[in-house]
């Protein structure tokens, strides 16, 4: 049964390095109503590949891939270059400036309660705007 835009799941692309948070992201995402995930990636380049094959409305992005260095240069691309929205997370708060001048939409600290992430996501499809949660 065919849905149209407004009930159509936000799909998302999870890019995390740490497999366990990965996993339970992606578990906890695909239990969400609404959201569906898309891809998941461990690596710029595997989130990179999986941005342009899998058409994401949006991409929750750990900064710290493995380092910051890698996290921001992938949320410059893909927010300048692939014009898709991004949700940066960290388990770092003092990361979060520079992931939004990076061009995160939304900044979420990982140990954040869990129902936020939905809603996160979710404002950043439909808004786009900068902001820190």
């Amino acid at each position: 049964m065919a849905r149209d835009n407004a009930d159509a799941a936000i799909r998302v692309l999870i890019v995390e390095d740490d497999l366990r948070v990965r996993t339970a992201l992606r578990s906890f995402l695909a239990a969400s109503s609404g959201i569906e995930v898309v891809g998941v990636a461990a690596d710029v380049s595997t989130a990179l590949e999986l941005a342009r094959e899998a058409a994401p409305a949006v991409v929750l992005v750990d900064v710290l891939l493995p380092d910051a260095s890698h996290g921001l240069g992938l949320l410059r691309t893909l927010t300048r270059e692939l014009g898709l929205p991004s949700v940066a997370i960290s388990i770092d708060g003092w990361v979060s400036a520079d992931a939004l001048a990076a061009g995160a939409c939304r900044f979420l600290v990982k140990d954040s309660a869990p129902e936020l992430l939905p809603a996160v996501l979710r404002a950043a499809v439909s808004t786009g705007e900068l902001r820190e949660i």
